[in-house]
């Protein structure tokens, strides 16, 4: 620990000692509230108030009505509450029963009549299932819930019970949740790097790679907050909470252990799958997951305990994919003997101690230690906007160790109407991206345009990333029974890299080929050594009131942030490519401020606190995670790329790969920039308020209660995005670009098949390689939207015996439109719907035509519709049965084709730029889009999961054994597919992936 991290825990733990502050209180608890009348109807003041659980360690929580009959009890962690309501000269009242989740305010109105107080009068009735008063909304995974449904109980697994969620890639379905953790996701246009993980109540900020993934057995509930986030959330993007378990005033835990294998799983690939060039189905490796929990009183009603421990390793055959066979030449054949396989891996060891160290005092602290390995990594995913496979060569071990996570919350309850807390959480992501043992140092990275594979080695390097992010957030909270209102701080400290980079070979040898069919036709060299080293701050303000005015709540909040990131001064040592470099230090790169208003409104429709209309809005930017842009080591190009003509066929570039001119073999430096400054930003573009990227994000929802324990809710979704950037080349101009056209191949599958495809700009050859690019906002040159809108219905039930449902039915359609770029080649935007869009500047990039198909795409309503079901079932004998059913969107087919510089010249009139214009041949080449993004896709993905349960009582403790079944009709839906369309040996639309087989799972689970 440095002196500043050592000064940072000195200053943070001084607070905790002497100021109160707040956690996010509605991630990790939910509230009581409601009305009390006496039997004419009349409000009734001063009435005290209690609940009682055994989920609270100071056992009851009280308040009292307000003049209006008004009361509001928060900070409940969840589980079954007793509420008490007395007042001298009145009979007491007693509600049991009462069900409390994370984030929802339960209605409990009481009617108290004359009588002695000591006259109990008890009611046991149903827990209401309607919010009347916030208008989050939120799916809530209960503890049982999980240990029913045939799920694996990693987080990311979550996307399988909310059809709405779209992970923005069909490659991360997971049959069994035996496959990849990476699956973040965002609802109703929102975007999957926004996703949030507050554990205990704090954003961790990790990564979105999936690398942490939290220990099951620490969880009490789950909920999945996908929309309308209060003046508390960072991000407007789906936001995972995470309530941890407490211990108790009894001593109980549970062990678990999940296993399947490679005899467990069915062959999936069919007659027709094999026709579109499947090798083999998807197939288990290995698969185990192994853990458990314990919990209780250190001393009761004092000091609680939770520990658990987890060991989870799992792999899966990729279908298509093989090692190389001449790994270590140029040149790929596969091995059919060894399959490529994902492995990831993970260790974790959690501790929460939770001490009423006084009345009104209130510790918790936790600490999760969990290293891990994703290992290898994204070898079931495919990069860039050519769809590309790697070959396993070509993929990275990514370890992640040190990765441990501390949590410390302090709550103060000064009085019934005055609740103040602090809480500090750290997380340390150190990432290590090694070569896989085949790989050596030597072997060149290689993609094959007509393979549309990489192998031979990674190009985007291997390095070792250091992550440290600091968290605390301070509030105090105001709560009577009209007003719930609270001010806070949110504090955020963040350090990314090294300030020494040395390893000139992060890249394999600073270089990477092209080839065409084995025939070389590009070289690119890279500049290293090289990395980031930043430290960041993101600080905010942010104040809301819930307020109750008869059947009326209004949700009012408001979030001002400012995110500073510093870029220290860095020396970097010479490279193959490169001289020493030495960088100033850069401060206020970027410093954005947002001020994000969250409105919501809620209205009790007919005072009975069983239907609701909610509406709400609210800005949010984008999610920070600590990162610095227009660094200057980045203001030099980090590669460029020219044309090699192989003359000789030795496969190497003979020519001098520093001199930027044609020379030997090998054409101009596509980007002339390399070495010296060719990319900085303007000012709107690095500060300003309001001027970072964000969205606004509308919803109108009626939810209602159609019998005893079942809801319905209705909602419609409205998000729309801002703040794009564009980069504009400033070396060119428009008229520096002459237009082209290509003849779209002849073949059914595409759209105007045959017809023309213009739209495509090449710079003229004078001007080849100039690159002087300013990214600024977009609105500088013409306007760029992007809409979502959509709706869902979702029905949820609760019955007798334990028996519940949910079923959903979610559609959309996103619209994005960028047409007033068309006429400025030199003009590009770099954001697509979330995704960077290619660098079209540079000829090795992917060119979008700029037409119409391509700059107003509206995705198709079918394309944005899901539907599925969970279900739990009691059976006799002890035994229950559940499901979860999912019905998705397929994979949005695309398509990319080489085009030669002979088939381009007859419309250009000349070579492209890059070529020697004297020459009668030339290698470039320019790969191009056929088919616009997420306007077609193939066969939905649909599935159907079961598990049969039977519990075995074993003295006080009870053993659950599970029979998990997976895609038990044995569905064999593409996931990913060939992208590239050739002449000769087309592989277009050839399988790459598909989903799992059918899948057999044992568990089994004690608890005691």
């Amino acid at each position: 620990m440095n002196a500043h991290q050592f000064v940072r825990v000195v200053v943070v733990s001084g607070w905790m000692v002497f100021l109160p502050a707040t956690a996010w209180t509605q991630a990790e608890t939910g509230s009581i509230a409601g009305v009390v009348r006496d039997t004419s109807g009349a409000v009734m003041p001063g009435v005290t108030v209690e609940a009682a659980s055994p989920a609270l360690i100071e056992r009851v929580r009280a308040s009292a009505t307000d003049n209006q009959g008004l009361y509001r009890l928060v900070d409940l962690r969840p589980g079954l509450y007793t509420v008490t309501f007395t007042l001298p000269g009145f009979s007491t009242l007693r509600r049991d029963g009462i069900e409390l989740t994370t984030g929802f305010t339960a209605t409990v109105n009481a009617e108290l009549r004359v009588g002695a107080v000591e006259e109990t009068v008890t009611v046991s009735g149903a827990s209401p299932v309607v919010d009347v008063q916030n208008v989050q909304q939120q799916i809530t995974i209960p503890r049982n819930t999980l240990d029913a449904l045939p799920i694996a109980g990693r987080p990311s697994q979550f996307v399988t019970l909310i059809p709405a969620a779209n992970a923005g890639s069909t490659t991360s379905h997971d049959v069994g949740g035996v496959g990849t953790d990476r699956g973040f996701f965002g609802v109703h246009g929102q975007r999957a790097d926004d996703m949030t993980f507050n554990f205990s109540g704090m954003d961790s900020r990790v990564f979105s790679g999936g690398s942490f993934q939290y220990n099951k057995a620490t969880f009490e509930e789950v909920v999945v907050e996908t929309g309308a986030g209060s003046a508390e959330a960072t991000t407007g993007g789906v936001q995972i909470n995470i309530i941890p378990k407490d211990g108790g005033n009894r001593l109980s835990g549970t062990l678990s252990a999940e296993y399947t294998g490679p005899g467990l799983s069915s062959d999936n690939a069919t007659d027709e799958l094999r026709a579109r060039g499947l090798s083999g189905a998807p197939s288990i490796k290995s698969y185990y997951d192994v853990g458990g929990g314990l919990g209780g009183p250190v001393k009761r009603d004092k000091l609680w305990f939770f520990g658990a421990g987890r060991v989870e390793d799992r792999a899966i055959y990729q279908a298509g994919n093989y090692y190389n066979k001449r790994q270590g030449t140029l040149f790929y054949e596969p091995d059919l003997s060894r399959r490529a396989y994902n492995h990831d891996y993970s260790k974790d060891a959690s501790l929460r101690l939770t001490w009423q160290a006084a009345e009104k005092h209130k510790i918790v602290a936790s600490d999760t230690q969990h290293p891990s390995c994703q290992c290898v990594f994204a070898i079931l995913e495919t990069t860039g906007a050519t769809n590309q496979l790697r070959a396993p060569e070509a993929a990275a071990e990514h370890h992640y160790d040190p990765q441990y996570m501390p949590v410390l919350t302090y709550t103060y309850t000064a009085t019934n109407k005055l609740l103040v807390e602090v809480n500090a959480s750290m997380n340390s992501y150190q990432r290590s991206q090694k070569r896989l043992p085949e790989t050596g140092v030597d072997a060149v990275s290689v993609v094959d345009q007509a393979l549309n594979l990489e192998y031979g080695s990674r190009r985007t390097g291997y390095q070792i990333l250091h992550d440290y992010r600091y968290h605390e957030r301070f509030a105090v909270s105001y709560i009577t029974g009209s007003h719930n209102f609270k001010v806070g701080v949110d504090l955020n400290h963040f350090e990314q890299g090294s300030k020494d980079y040395t390893d000139a070979n992060v890249i394999n040898l600073a270089r990477s080929y092209r080839f065409r069919n084995q025939v070389p036709n590009q070289v690119t060299i890279y500049n290293t050594p090289n990395g980031p080293y930043d430290t960041a701050t993101e600080n905010g303000v942010y104040l809301q009131d819930q307020w109750t005015a008869r059947k009326l709540t209004l949700n009012l909040g408001l979030r001002y942030t400012v995110y500073d990131a510093f870029i220290p001064a860095q020396h970097l040592p010479a490279g193959p490519f490169e001289p020493v470099r030495d960088f100033p230090a850069v401060e206020h790169s970027p410093q954005w401020q947002n001020l994000s208003p969250r409105l919501g409104v809620a209205y009790d429709l007919f005072g009975t606190g069983k239907t609701a209309l909610k509406a709400s809005l609210g800005r949010y930017p984008i999610r920070n995670v600590g990162a610095a842009v227009d660094y200057p080591s980045a203001r030099l190009a980090a590669s460029t790329a020219r044309t090699w003509n192989d003359s000789n066929g030795n496969y190497v570039p003979d020519c001098d790969l520093l001199n930027s001119a044609p020379n030997g073999e090998c054409g101009v430096w596509d980007d002339l920039s390399f070495g010296r400054p060719g990319t900085h930003r303007a000012a709107d573009a690095l500060t300003g308020l309001n001027q970072q990227s964000y969205n606004w994000q509308g919803s109108i929802s009626a939810q209602h209660q159609l019998r005893q324990d079942v809801g319905l809710n209705i909602a419609y979704y409205r998000t729309w995005y801002g703040g794009f950037l564009a980069s504009d080349n400033l070396a060119t101009a428009a008229a520096s670009y002459n237009s082209y056209c290509i003849t779209m191949p002849l073949d059914s599958r595409l759209p105007n098949s045959g017809q023309p495809i213009c739209g495509l700009y090449d710079v003229t050859p004078a001007l080849t390689g100039q690159q002087d690019n300013l990214v600024t906002q977009a609105t500088h040159y013409g306007k760029q939207t992007e809409v979502f809108q959509g709706v869902d219905v979702t029905v949820t039930g609760r019955f007798a015996r334990g028996a519940r449902t949910q079923a959903s039915l979610s559609t959309g359609q996103t619209v994005n439109d960028t047409c007033d770029f068309n006429s400025l080649p030199q003009v590009q935007t770099l954001l697509i719907q979330g995704v960077s869009a290619p660098n079209q500047a540079l000829p090795s990039s992917v060119v979008t035509p700029r037409t119409p198909a391509f700059c107003h795409i509206s995705s198709p309503w079918s394309g944005g519709t899901a539907f599925g079901f969970n279900v739990v079932y009691p059976l006799p004998w002890n035994l229950q049965a559940s499901a979860i059913y999912q019905n998705k969107p397929g994979f949005p087919i695309t398509a990319t084709y080489v085009a030669t510089n002979a088939e381009i010249k007859s419309s250009l009139g000349r070579n492209l730029s890059e070529c020697n214009q004297a020459a009668a041949t030339c290698s470039a080449n320019r790969t191009i889009s056929l088919i616009p993004p997420n306007t077609i896709f193939d066969d939905r993905i649909m599935q159907l999961d079961l598990r049969f349960s039977r519990t075995f009582p074993i003295g006080k403790a009870k053993l659950q054994g599970n029979f998990d079944l997976y895609n038990i009709f044995n569905g064999s839906t593409i996931l990913n597919e060939q992208t590239r369309y050739s002449n000769t040996n087309n592989q277009f639309m050839n399988a790459i992936q598909i989903m799992g087989g059918r899948l057999l799972k044992f568990s089994a689970q004690l608890v005691f």
